[in-house]
């Protein structure tokens, strides 16, 4: 059993390379997927251009809260094609009768997702560099802001991932997708008005409350922990949604 151990970790480690390559390839095939990265860097450089200029302060605090509220809106038209796609195409089932497990599926698949999501991010590293020419930016509040983007990333996309798990077609995985990033983007603001324990509760199911401790340069434990473990929940939603379909 041991000397097997190893044999299917590479087995496991090619599946989902395979697939992450395949879910890249589609993404950068899509005339969507490049309609959302123009006006993400659009909007953002729009952004960056009026608050840089106006204020002359070396800070990227203001462009990173939009760029989170932008991914919010962009999260679900990048994912809401991951499976319902190939539920309404049918290839659905060529995945399944491979020698591809599902957790290898929704792996490959949300990496695919992120991978895209982290080449959004890349041209945005030029503001950096433009905030060092403006003055003496804090490099480490502005590393804590984008750890703190790729951990909502992550999160979203795997939301994203589920909706798309559960919904055969893609405008309802979307629709569904931005309905419930928004509902935890918005759980911190009702929190305030709630009872004690259940502001709480809210408090800390809410995403935004936790993004905004990177934008001040604080990378709480408690924090990461909160956007680790729910990305860790529904992408294990999603197999097991994946693993039901299997069955019927």
């Amino acid at each position: 059993m041991r000397g097997n151990r190893p044999l299917a970790i590479r087995e496991t480690v090619r599946n989902v390379t395979a697939q992450t390559r395949r879910e890249i390839n589609a993404a950068f095939l899509s005339p969507l997927a490049y309609v959302v990265l123009t006006l993400f860097l659009f909007f953002t450089g729009f952004t960056f251009y009026l608050l840089a200029g106006a204020t002359r302060e070396a800070s990227l605090t203001p462009t990173v809260s939009v760029m989170a509220f932008l991914f919010l809106i962009a999260t679900p038209l990048l994912t809401m094609r991951l499976l319902s796609e190939e539920y309404r195409s049918g290839t659905i089932e060529s995945l399944m009768t491979a020698p591809v497990t599902d957790a290898q599926i929704v792996m490959g698949k949300y990496l695919g997702a992120l991978g895209f999501y982290v080449f959004m991010l890349l041209p945005t590293l030029i503001y950096v560099a433009v905030l060092d020419v403006l003055g003496d930016p804090d490099y480490g509040l502005i590393a804590a802001s984008y750890l703190g983007l790729l951990l909502m990333g992550a999160q979203f996309i795997a939301i994203g991932l589920f909706c798309s798990s559960v919904a055969g077609h893609q405008i309802v995985a979307g629709a569904a997708a931005l309905v419930m990033l928004l509902a935890f983007w918005l759980m911190s603001t009702v929190a305030g008005g709630s009872a004690a324990a259940l502001s709480s509760a809210l408090q800390y199911a809410g995403s935004a409350g936790h993004l905004r401790s990177f934008w001040v340069g604080r990378v709480a434990f408690r924090d990461v922990v909160y956007f680790l473990s729910t990305t860790a929940f529904w992408l294990f939603l999603s197999v097991r949604v994946l693993e039901s379909r299997r069955w019927r």
